[in-house]
């Protein structure tokens, strides 16, 4: 996710649009057969693109593949990039879900976080948005920003309400070593912590309460039908995904999950007039089954629908991993339903259906760095907010 505005020069992304088309043209062949059911335009901004670029890649796009005729296509934009010129061209391409980056809308956070936005400027865009029809509009918003209040949050969800927002999603924010915030040597205390997670409870109870939305798991108030469809697939169905372009990642259904190196993490920038590095792993039915019970464990899952994908019983496969979870009081099984009671720790039981031998690389690769001395749930809660509301029951 990003949290702040990044210039560079536009002629770099000219030759990454190009770098994308080299890795779209490398595909298309080997994937012209198969219809996709989903097209996201992610990053980053994609709308940082130019109107004749957008609308070239859009083309180029259609040209290399083959799509349903109900495609899910989903397109992130920020309220300073889009304006209703944008929003025309988008609509004419078939976007049919807008997911905008709002972050937050208090002047002061905007300026500490570099992003040329304003109140004003995003209910225009969204108003305009309705009007042109779209099917669906999310809207991303941070909690504990630098200079954030609680009220300025409260205030920023309310108006996604208000204005009757499809899907308002809510992260905690916490500053990974690569971002802005912490390259600048600025520290996220114990305090900043505390009252980021106060925001997220609060945007809970909102949510919970309103009369149009619902409150998920994962910090998100919607309508029904307002989900990403991509995101959804792969987690509920372990859907395979094809990923083009830096950070991108792609998943072949038993086959292996691989990646491309993630940009920001990359010491220099690498050159663009050549693919990026492919780097994988394998994986096996047996590993599609753990990371569906891994995407799954917070929620509950369905255990028709893992034998209707498996073709093996859940319970069967996993007898001693959920008689374990059971016991610990972690796990109940009703008829068909799943029903885990592990919230946010669900990264921590998950670890249970890990096969020996991927403990035992794990131990391997990270065993030396371990330290029995260390608070590594403290580490946990700093870098996944929402697990300081499981802390109590545990």
């Amino acid at each position: 996710m990003c949290d702040s505005y990044v210039p560079f020069s536009y002629s770099q992304v000219s030759e990454y649009l190009a770098l994308l088309k080299r890795e779209i043209g490398y595909f298309s062949g080997i994937f012209k057969d198969v219809a996709f059911t989903s097209i996201y335009f992610g990053g980053g901004s994609p709308s940082f693109l130019r109107l004749a670029d957008l609308d070239d890649f859009f083309k180029y796009i259609y040209g290399s593949f083959s799509f349903t005729c109900d495609c899910q296509v989903i397109f992130e934009g920020t309220p300073s990039d889009l304006n209703e010129e944008y929003i025309d061209l988008l609509t004419r391409h078939g976007v049919n879900r807008f997911t905008i980056g709002v972050q937050s809308l208090d002047p002061k956070v905007i300026r500490n976080i570099k992003r040329p936005q304003t109140r004003e400027k995003f209910v225009r865009i969204f108003k305009y948005l309705k009007k042109s029809g779209a099917p669906w509009i999310n809207v991303d918003l941070i909690a504990g920003l630098e200079g954030q209040t609680k009220e300025s949050f409260t205030s920023d969800v309310k108006l996604m309400l208000d204005l009757g927002v499809d899907m308002v999603h809510a992260s905690g924010f916490s500053p990974l070593p690569h971002t802005p915030f912490s390259r600048q040597g600025k520290k996220f205390t114990i305090e900043n912590e505390k009252k980021r997670d106060e925001m997220m409870e609060d945007f809970e109870e909102i949510t919970k309460n309103n009369t149009e939305k619902n409150a998920l798991e994962d910090g998100a108030g919607y309508k029904d039908g307002a989900e990403n469809l991509q995101e959804t697939d792969l987690r509920k169905e372990n859907s395979s995904l094809l990923g083009i372009g830096y950070s991108a990642q792609s998943h072949a259904f038993a086959q292996a999950w691989y990646e491309h190196p993630c940009l920001t993490h990359l010491k220099k920038r690498p050159p663009f007039n050549k693919l990026p590095l492919f780097r994988g792993v394998r994986s096996s039915l047996r590993e599609e089954m753990v990371k569906f019970i891994y995407n799954n464990l917070q929620s509950g899952f369905s255990r028709r629908l893992f034998r209707s994908l498996f073709g093996m019983e859940a319970t069967k496969v996993f007898k001693r991993e959920f008689s374990l979870l059971s016991d610990l009081g972690k796990i109940n099984i009703e008829g068909d339903r799943v029903i885990p009671h592990v919230g946010p720790e669900y990264r921590v039981y998950s670890k249970i259906f890990y096969s020996k031998k991927r403990l035992g690389s794990i131990i391997k690769i990270h065993g030396r760095s371990f330290n029995k001395n260390k608070d590594y749930r403290k580490e946990l809660e700093r870098f996944y907010p929402e697990m300081h509301f499981a802390r109590e029951n545990i």
